[in-house]
């Protein structure tokens, strides 16, 4: 049976990662630069893994992931928001590593209401974080 610190580790890392996949998908036609393009294609088959693993971690203890409709919806109106009047790679970098930023906030905040959570699912949640850390620098190069 899986604890309820462990569900919410495991309901981070899915969210997480789906929202990743999420913004990447509603941006990616507005970036005119091949090279982030490829960068944030390349990011997106990675988030993809860590929510295809984690809704397996989930799924044997009979669980399904929680899903989140209203953040799928407040992250296109944000993009839409934020992209109507700059679509510079520059700017779609920002977003990006201000996407990247608060969700390893959120992580974090998670892991610490959890310390009781498997050590699995928490060094899990911690590789996760290891990735957004390494997007957020490959997007600093596209910042001027």
């Amino acid at each position: 049976m899986l604890m309820e610190s462990d569900r919410a580790v495991l309901d981070e890392t899915y969210r997480s990662c789906t929202m990743g996949v999420e913004a990447i998908n509603t941006i990616i036609h507005k970036v005119a630069d091949e090279k982030l393009a490829l960068d944030l294609n390349r990011q997106a088959c990675k988030y993809t893994s860590f929510a295809r693993k984690a809704a397996e971690k989930l799924a044997m203890q009979y669980e399904a992931p929680k899903g989140q409709m209203t953040g799928k919806a407040m992250l296109w109106a944000g993009i839409q928001m934020n992209t109507l009047a700059d679509t510079s790679t520059e700017h779609v970098a920002e977003l990006m590593i201000r996407g990247n930023t608060m969700a390893i906030t959120d992580m974090m905040k998670v892991l610490k209401a959890n310390k009781n959570a498997k050590k699995e699912y928490c060094e899990f949640a911690n590789d996760l974080m290891d990735f957004e850390e390494k997007c957020i620098e490959t997007l600093k190069a596209y910042l001027k």
